[in-house]
Parts: structure tokens; C-alpha cells; sequence
């Protein structure tokens, strides 16, 4: 009976040993998932400042090209005048 006692006691600490271990990684999860939360709001805002600054080169390619095309119009009026 006392192997039988003994045994039993083990399990138990075993049991006890086994549910601390498991409580103490939930008690880690509320820490890693609001790291991720942080880490995606911030990516997010890396996302809408790169997107501002596509938007931004979008526009100037746009001026640029209209520049381009006055200054070639204006090479070419002046050809056509004298003609």
C-alpha cells in the first residue's frame, strides 16, 4: 500500500509540475500577442506612409511629364512659324 501511496503522490506532483508549466505559457501569450499587435499597427503605418509616398511620385512623374511635353511644343512652334 505505501508503493501504491508513493506512486500516487508522484503522479500528483507530476500532474502539478505539468499544469504549472502549461499556466505559466498562457500567462505568456497575452505578452506575444500584443507584441504582434504592435508590430502589424506599425507595419500598417509603414504601409499607408509608403503608399502617401507612391501617391507623391505619381504626381511628380505626372508634372514632369507635362513639362516635358510643353518644352518639346515649344521647340517645335518656333519651326513651324517660319514656314
Amino acid at each position: 500500500m505505501e508503493q501504491a501511496e508513493l506512486l500516487f503522490k508522484e503522479n500528483v506532483d507530476a500532474w502539478i509540475k505539468q499544469i504549472r508549466n502549461e499556466l505559466s505559457e498562457f500567462q505568456d501569450i497575452p505578452a506575444v500577442v500584443e507584441e504582434n499587435i504592435n508590430n502589424i499597427q506599425h507595419n500598417y503605418e509603414l504601409i499607408q506612409e509608403m503608399k502617401d509616398e507612391v501617391e507623391d511620385l505619381k504626381q511628380e512623374v505626372k508634372l514632369l511629364k507635362i513639362m516635358h511635353i510643353l518644352v518639346l511644343k515649344q521647340k517645335n512652334e518656333p519651326m513651324k512659324t517660319p514656314a
